[in-house]
């Protein structure tokens, strides 16, 4: 890294439309429908902040989709930490790995959601 040249590894959605397509049942639970979520940042990184939020602060989701998100959360959180912290140690390799993981467990949380 320059003195002037900053270097930075980042993890950025690169279509917010595909997190819809993907996992459309814990988007609208994060952010209702999307034609209303259009204001909001939307992305894989938010979705799973977005999903912890509700959990420990909404009010509007029935209880066995609570339990069964809360359930999930504890690894959602774990992983995206490892994220930050392999983009922090500017380690691509690892926080490529680490992004399937997140998008695995999505995967498996959405055929959880009815």
């Amino acid at each position: 890294m320059g003195k002037v040249l900053q270097i930075r590894v980042s993890a950025s959605t690169y279509d917010a439309d595909d997190v819809y397509k993907t996992w459309p049942r814990l988007s609208k639970l994060a952010w209702g429908d999307k034609r209303f979520a259009e204001k909001k940042p939307i992305g894989v990184r938010e979705l799973v902040a977005d999903l912890e939020d509700l959990w420990k602060f909404g009010e509007e989701w029935p209880d066995d989709t609570k339990n069964m998100i809360g359930n999930a959360v504890p690894n959602l959180q774990e992983l995206d930490g490892l994220l930050e912290s392999a983009l922090a140690n500017r380690d691509a390799e690892k926080a490529d790995k680490i992004s399937y993981k997140i998008e695995d467990a999505l995967d498996e949380l959405e055929g959880l959601v009815k």
